[in-house]
C-alpha cells in the first residue's frame, strides 16, 4: 500500500511531567476547588499553548478522569449514591469543556482514548481534522507529583514561525515510547518519530518553537 502523506505545521509545543511546575492563576479560585489532577495539568497545557485563531481542540488521555471515577465508585459502594458534582466531572471531555467556558470560545472540541494508542490516535484525529487550526493535548496523571502532559498548536498553512512536519501512514515494528518520543521530536531533538500506524518526520528548520 502507498503511503499516504500529508503535511502539517506546529506553531508552538509545550510539555509537563512535574505536577509542582503548574500556575493556576489564570482560573478563578473558586472554580479550582472542582480541578482533579489530571484537570490542572491539561488545562496548565492548553492555557499555555492556545492561541487566539484555535478553530479546534482535540483532547487525548489513555485513563482520563480515573480519580472522579474510582470516588464514585467508593461513594456508590458506601451510600448508594454519588455526587451530582463528582459525576458531572467524570466525563472524559471534562477539561476541554472548562478550559473552553473559562476562555468563552465555544469552539468545537473532541476527546479520544484508544488504550496504549491513545497520543497517536488523538494526534492522528487532529491532523485530520477539517478545521485550519487545532490544539492538541495528552493529558494523564499516574501519582501525587507526575503527570504525562504536553500540547501542540498545529496548523495546516504555514506561517512566520512555523515548523513544517510530514506523516506517513504506514506500520512500524519499532515503536518507542509514545510521550518521550513526541516530546524528542517537538523540541527537535530527534527528526523522525515511529507509530504503530504512522511516521512523522521533521522537515522544517532548528527553531525553537
Amino acid at each position: 500500500m502507498k503511503d499516504v502523506l500529508l503535511e502539517f505545521y506546529v506553531n508552538k509545543f509545550n510539555f509537563l511531567t512535574d505536577s509542582n511546575e503548574i500556575n493556576m492563576d489564570f482560573i478563578p479560585q473558586i472554580l479550582r476547588r472542582r480541578l482533579s489532577n489530571i484537570d490542572k495539568c491539561a488545562l496548565y497545557m492548553l492555557n499555555q499553548t492556545y492561541s487566539n485563531d484555535v478553530q479546534n481542540i482535540v483532547f487525548s488521555s489513555q485513563y482520563g478522569e480515573v480519580e472522579r471515577l474510582n470516588k464514585l465508585i467508593g461513594q456508590y459502594t458506601k451510600d448508594k449514591e454519588v455526587s451530582p458534582n463528582t459525576f458531572s466531572g467524570s466525563v472524559h471531555n471534562y477539561s476541554e469543556g472548562f478550559f473552553l467556558l473559562n476562555k468563552k470560545n465555544p469552539v468545537p472540541y473532541t476527546a479520544i482514548s484508544a488504550g496504549e494508542n491513545s497520543i497517536s490516535m488523538g494526534f492522528l484525529t487532529a491532523i485530520l481534522s477539517n478545521y485550519n487550526n487545532i490544539l492538541f493535548c495528552y493529558s494523564d496523571y499516574f501519582d501525587n507529583e507526575h503527570s504525562k502532559t504536553f500540547a501542540v498548536n498545529l496548523a495546516k498553512k504555514n506561517t512566520s514561525q512555523a515548523i513544517k512536519y510530514q506523516i506517513k501512514m504506514k506500520q512500524n515494528t519499532a515503536i518507542e515510547d509514545e510521550f518521550d518520543g513526541y516530546v524528542k521530536l517537538f523540541c527537535g531533538d530527534i527528526k523522525s518519530l515511529n507509530t504503530s500506524t504512522y511516521t512523522i518526520e521533521r522537515v522544517g528548520d532548528d527553531k525553537n518553537l
